[in-house]
């Protein structure tokens, strides 16, 4: 069993095939999580991107790393300068 989906992805000028910021974002997350491009259809002023994935298991996704943070310095003022 697979799961499809259809995408518009919006272009950068009309007639080009520069994608928006966001919409090549958009693009690079679902190809990092396991979907496929399978169909790509262009129109003026986007580009229709057909993409599928097998569902027989679970979602891929990236480990959470936990993030190290610096130790607690004490409540008051920042840094000290020398005088």
């Amino acid at each position: 069993m697979s799961e499809l989906i259809r995408e518009r992805l919006y272009l950068k000028e009309p007639g080009t095939k520069r994608l928006r910021k966001g919409s090549a974002g958009q693009l690079r997350h679902l190809l990092a999580t396991g979907w496929r491009e399978t169909d790509r259809s262009y129109a003026t002023n986007y580009v229709a991107v057909q993409l599928e994935r097998e569902s027989s298991g679970p979602e891929m996704v990236r480990p959470s790393i936990p993030v190290q943070r610096p130790p607690h310095q004490a409540p008051g003022r920042g840094p000290q300068r020398a005088r």
